[in-house]
């Protein structure tokens, strides 16, 4: 292990060791919570690899995922939690760049899609696969019972974070300035 990973392994440990002295929860909570700053901290590396901000990397997770269906710049700008106009300039920064295109809507011409471009797609994929296959790797130490198990709980844990985030997008939009 590099000096730089053990320092963020070790700033990870602390700052559980911390929240355990706040609160208490099971060990599955906290393997998650584990899992959760390990995802967070992917998602930074991946965005200065492809050479984003973490908001535009951010969108275009937004952007992939919805691909096929209809996603504008106010409904990005809703699930990022920013402004209509800020949404529009992080889609023309990234349509500069070439990662999106803007497709209109062919009934109501007036409506745009972001539209993710597949060379951004295949180069977040690619830088992806290998962990996807470590993971795979991983899962083999497991009988299929046990997989299926972890299955269900990640499954449900994904579900219960949706949940919470919902709640908390619902409660920030009544405290937020008119």
């Amino acid at each position: 292990m590099d000096g730089i990973s053990g320092r963020r392994e070790s700033d990870a440990r602390s700052a559980e060791a911390i929240e355990r002295g706040r609160m208490r929860a099971d060990e599955l909570s906290w393997a998650l919570r584990a899992v959760n700053r390990a995802a967070a901290q992917l998602d930074h590396a991946l965005a200065a690899r492809m050479g984003l901000r973490p908001t535009d990397y951010e969108a275009m997770g937004h952007i992939m995922d919805s691909e096929g269906s209809h996603l504008g710049p106010v409904e990005l700008g809703q699930r990022l939690g920013m402004s209509t106009g800020s949404a529009t300039e992080l889609a023309d920064r990234l349509e500069r760049a070439g990662h999106i295109l803007r497709a209109r809507d062919e009934a109501d011409r007036r409506r745009v899609s972001l539209v993710p471009q597949s060379e951004t797609v295949g180069r977040i994929l690619g830088e992806l696969e290998p962990l996807f296959t470590a993971l795979d790797d991983l899962a083999t130490d497991f009988s299929d019972q046990e997989r299926d198990v972890i299955e269900r709980y990640l499954r449900e844990a994904a579900q219960r974070l949706e949940t919470r985030a919902e709640e908390l997008g619902n409660v920030a939009a009544k405290h937020a300035p008119s």
